[in-house]
């Protein structure tokens, strides 16, 4: 297995030479900048346009925004983002993607570094940290009928977790409601994403490296001195609704292994209210067993808003000690792109001296 993956890996290096990235960090990466689909007339849509059109060329510039602060501890945290994806198309069956993305924080702290100083389990916002522009992602992706294969720096949690909430530029900004607080996902690696997907079922998979750095990643192929990260996802997917079950293993070059599997199901009580759920269970991860539990009102007050409440609770796998955490957050959908988000996160029970986190964020995200 190793020397398949090193033959691999070595051969998207002829292409992804250009990648390292001294400091990208896996605590202050998060998930997927979201496709035009559910966006409300971006700003640039109509200019580019014409990039689809004569160039096959799709592109997505995304900016968020965060600002958050525990009213118990006197903590804040605040930072910004910019995703510029650009997808290529030159046929039905063949796409070339990239992603750049650029980070600040203002403040002492990152993202991570803010949710360890409040002592919440989960990171409790989207990624934010000095980082200088990088290239998260360049990959070649294949469609075979409903075989889609992805290679070269992908992001893996565009191949699993296909709940309703998993993606914190949209929804929740705890990460209590992602596969990522539990699941030691390398979110930006090298390595090859397989999707199978039908009407009503699909199979996924992911083998990649599992260095926190891309550059450190290269050398270990170089040196064969691997640490692998695989996992597999299937699910049922009946009307709109989603069940599914996923495992997850995750080998050090030293030879410890963590590994787990989670279960989700997630269901449409109708058009605008949905339900969801996530139980995991992992040895030798930070999180020794999680529960969650989401509800969502889409269009409460007008057809642009959004409210999600959720609950989760969350094991220390050094302490055994569960966190448990609330959620509530309200989303409105202004024309052009603009989204503004007030939550409100509240934390029973923090790794520090302090007993509760009580903290109101905000979230501003524009599509371009």
């Amino acid at each position: 297995m190793h020397l398949l993956y090193k033959f691999t890996l070595l051969s998207l290096l002829c292409v992804n030479t250009l990648v390292a990235q001294e400091h990208l960090i896996k605590d202050d990466i998060d998930g997927k900048v979201s496709e035009k689909e559910n966006i409300k007339k971006p700003l640039l849509s109509d200019k580019l346009q014409y990039l689809k059109d004569d160039y096959h060329l799709d592109l997505i510039v995304s900016y968020m925004a965060i600002g958050q602060y525990d009213t118990i501890s006197d903590q804040d945290g605040s930072g910004d983002r910019v995703d510029i994806v650009a997808h290529y198309t030159p046929t039905n069956a063949l796409s070339l993607g990239m992603k750049l993305e650029v980070q600040r924080a203002f403040g002492a702290y990152s993202s991570g570094q803010f949710s360890k100083a409040i002592g919440s389990l989960n990171k409790v916002s989207p990624s934010y940290a000095d980082l200088d522009p990088y290239l998260k992602e360049l990959w070649a992706d294949y469609k075979f009928n409903d075989l889609d294969i992805r290679a070269g720096v992908i992001n893996t949690s565009s191949f699993v977790d296909r709940s309703f909430y998993n993606n914190f530029a949209k929804f929740f900004l705890s990460h209590a409601y992602s596969s990522q607080s539990y699941g030691h996902i390398p979110l930006s690696s090298l390595g090859i994403g397989v999707k199978y997907t039908k009407e009503e079922y699909y199979v996924n998979a992911v083998l990649s490296d599992a260095t926190e750095h891309l550059e450190d990643a290269i050398d270990d192929i170089r040196d064969n001195d691997l640490s692998l990260y695989s996992t597999m996802e299937a699910g049922y997917t009946p009307d709109k609704n989603i069940y599914f079950i996923n495992v997850w293993h995750r080998e050090e070059k030293s030879g410890d292994s963590s590994y787990g599997m989670y279960l989700s199901l997630n269901q449409y009580l109708n058009e605008t209210n949905k339900i969801y759920a996530k139980y995991g269970v992992n040895k030798n991860a930070a999180i020794k067993q999680h529960f969650s539990l989401g509800w969502s009102q889409d269009a409460l007050f007008s057809g642009k808003d959004l409210l999600l409440t959720g609950f989760s609770s969350s094991q220390a796998e050094s302490t055994s000690d569960f966190q448990n955490s609330l959620e509530i957050l309200y989303k409105y959908k202004f024309d052009h792109g603009i989204e503004l988000s007030g939550d409100l996160q509240i934390i029973k029970d923090p790794t520090t001296q302090e007993d509760w986190v009580v903290m109101p964020s905000v979230r501003l995200r524009v599509v371009f």
